[in-house]
């Protein structure tokens, strides 16, 4: 990774988060395409599921960021040859 050019790695590491984002989006859209086709309360289902969107992608956030804030020390303690505390790192 370290000899790795920089755009290179970009897309690398990108393309799963972007994947994942992608797929939480189709997630979500099939998820209110079977709500909204419910014969009894799809009004209270969809509802449910506009309410519940934004705690969903909390906890995605969550996540995301503590999963990018561990690889950036990991990577600075890595960098500095610190493989004792690296190894802690996790």
């Amino acid at each position: 990774m370290k000899d790795m050019p920089v755009n290179k790695l970009m897309i690398q590491m990108g393309i799963p988060m972007i994947l994942s984002m992608a797929l939480q989006a189709v997630y979500n859209i099939v998820d209110s395409a079977f709500g909204g086709n419910m014969k009894a309360g799809s009004e209270t289902a969809l509802n449910a599921l506009t309410l519940v969107f934004p705690v969903q992608m909390l906890m995605v956030a969550v996540g995301i960021g503590t999963g990018v804030g561990t690889n950036a020390l990991l990577a600075r303690t890595l960098g500095q040859g610190d493989s004792k505390k690296a190894a802690k790192v996790n």
